[in-house]
């Protein structure tokens, strides 16, 4: 039997199939281990700039909620881990300053790190598996030991704010998916 699956020869049914899977086939429900933790999957979006896209995947473990994202550019993967944090966490009246100028400040501070503005965008947010899309406008900080800031505007009044820090997709490992019925 051996010899004629090198060969062409059938395979076994009843063989498992091995299938490799990576951050970026993840769908709600699988796993993944993570900084001594595993995480389950709990939802997933995309963030459309005008053409140009970004995948997040919500994940979940112990009652705590991370957003893991991932951007493209120039065929390199780079990815976020960041949390939800109040608006009024940043120093200052944050929403109050983005509704008088347009925009936040250039520089801004979070428990006593400062953060520099990167980029701006308008877009539409689309949760996995919905029609539906939500317009907002997003403005990035970076900080130092690769640390950084998210605060996004969905309306008029508004506003959610992300922090955490870049991450590399060696750090998550055991990737896998939930067994039917589990």
């Amino acid at each position: 039997m051996g010899l004629r699956k090198w060969f062409g020869g059938r395979q076994n049914e009843d063989e498992p199939t091995y299938q490799e899977y990576s951050l970026s086939t993840m769908k709600v429900g699988f796993l993944v281990d993570y900084d001594l933790k595993t995480w389950q999957v709990t939802g997933r979006g995309s963030y459309d700039y005008d053409g140009y896209t970004t995948e997040e995947w919500e994940l979940q473990a112990e009652g705590q909620v991370r957003f893991l994202e991932c951007a493209i550019e120039d065929g390199q993967a780079y990815w976020t881990w960041t949390q939800a944090i109040g608006i009024d966490e940043i120093e200052g009246d944050m929403a109050a300053a983005i509704i008088a100028a347009g925009d936040p400040p250039e520089v801004v501070r979070l428990a006593g790190d400062e953060y520099v503005g990167s980029t701006s965008a308008a877009g539409l947010y689309r949760k996995d598996g919905s029609a539906a899309e939500r317009e907002f406008v997003s403005w990035s900080f970076a900080g130092k030991e690769d640390k950084v800031l998210f605060i996004s505007q969905w309306g008029e009044r508004d506003f959610a704010a992300y922090a955490g820090c870049y991450v590399e997709e060696y750090q998550f490992t055991d990737i896998l998916p939930v067994e039917e019925g589990a």
